[in-house]
């Protein structure tokens, strides 16, 4: 990307939020950001397991033998597309960015652009991770799962834009909405497993030795770092919160 890149406004959600909540704020900043000429970044987490489905995806795969496993927990809908993601030991992000940021002209780059910086602090963090895509690599996991089979579960899919561990697993993926030129790119970074999708290991369980300290420091600069030239963190604005309450109707 460009040298200078437009402003960023930097959001740490310290409380965890509901499902609810959650996407209903992405929602609202991509609204705003038509508008805008400034960037959003924001780092959440969430305050029970939920899942959140892909925007065009059913509640059940109609194969005859994916259902969704999770009919107890919360369940909302992603602006995005992709499959279902079960959100419990993770960190969440957003990067929502105004017509004005050169992404608007190559919004499929920005997956790469932020997933090799995350690439890069899993690094330093002794969790040695690479994209999917990635010629040199082999993806160890996918080989035990049927090419043709589309799991419920996006962490169970592939995209060549996919940070894989080196063991194989998957433990970001990220995915787009786009309106009138702004662009909403949010994404899981999986910490460690949860009990409601054991197949699914998270960072903690593939690199024991990972340096979570510096992961939790870090992660929203480094985010930042990679869509904006300057940022400063900030809170909630009146608008945003009360955007974002109208659309979680």
């Amino acid at each position: 990307m460009p040298d200078q890149l437009p402003h960023a406004h930097l959001v740490i959600e310290t409380i965890p939020g509901s499902g609810e909540f959650n996407m209903a704020m992405d929602a609202a900043l991509l609204s705003l950001a038509i508008h805008r000429t400034e960037s959003v970044v924001r780092l959440y987490r969430w305050n029970t397991p939920t899942v959140s489905l892909g925007y065009f995806q059913a509640t059940s795969i109609t194969n005859g033998r994916q259902n969704n496993p999770f009919v107890s927990l919360p369940v909302v809908r992603r602006l995005s597309g992709g499959g279902a993601i079960l959100h419990h030991h993770e960190w969440t992000y957003s990067c929502i960015l105004p017509p004005n940021h050169p992404a608007r002209h190559n919004p499929s780059q920005l997956y790469q652009t932020v997933h090799l910086a995350i690439i890069d602090l899993l690094s330093r963090c002794n969790a040695p991770c690479k994209l999917r895509g990635d010629s040199s690599f082999i993806n160890t996991l996918e080989s035990s799962a049927p090419a043709n089979e589309e799991h419920f579960l996006c962490f169970l899919r592939g995209n060549p834009n996919d940070i894989v561990h080196q063991r194989g697993p998957k433990v970001v993926g990220s995915a787009q909405r786009r309106r009138q030129g702004a662009i909403l790119q949010h994404g899981s970074l999986l910490l460690r497993t949860s009990p409601h999708a054991p197949a699914v290991p998270g960072l903690l369980e593939l690199s024991p030795s990972l340096d979570s300290a510096l992961l939790d420091a870090e992660l929203p600069r480094t985010i930042a770092r990679a869509v904006a030239s300057q940022w400063h963190l900030r809170t909630w604005t009146d608008q945003e919160l009360e955007l974002a309450s109208q659309m979680r109707g």
